[in-house]
């Protein structure tokens, strides 16, 4: 009896950990570190998603302020998927933001030659695609 409760317990503290974890994605953006992260974002209905490097970290977009989609980034310095995300997405130029929508690119989004977005203009226009 004492096993039944202690597992019951355990799967109602995981299940509220899980949706705290869900209540908190609409508040910031999650880093997609594994090829099962990236699978998971596909089965949103939108997704906005940052792919940068490291040491571009400073001229990401903050897609923590859109509010009503997914939000995620992607570190291409990220040894176990960064090389294959650069070449499967042609990734050419960091940072890179890309709205999915039901798992398909709809629009993306590069920086000019200064590696830098005019953040309120692509926000701007972020938020009429994710409508």
């Amino acid at each position: 009896m004492k096993k039944i409760k202690d597992t019951l317990l355990r799967c109602l503290s995981y299940g509220f950990v899980f949706c705290v974890y869900l209540s908190s994605l609409s508040a910031q953006s999650v880093n997609l570190d594994s090829f099962q992260d990236i699978q998971l974002m596909s089965l949103e209905g939108c997704a906005v998603v940052q792919v940068n490097a490291s040491w571009n970290y400073k001229n990401r977009l903050e897609i923590e302020k859109l509010k009503d989609c997914y939000k995620g980034e992607i570190d291409l310095s990220n040894k176990q998927i960064g090389a294959v995300i650069q070449k499967e997405w042609g990734i050419t130029v960091v940072p890179t933001v890309i709205i999915f929508r039901e798992g398909k690119e709809v629009k993306r989004f590069v920086p000019d030659i200064s590696l830098k977005f005019d953040e309120e203009e692509v926000l701007g226009k972020i938020k009429t695609y994710i409508r």
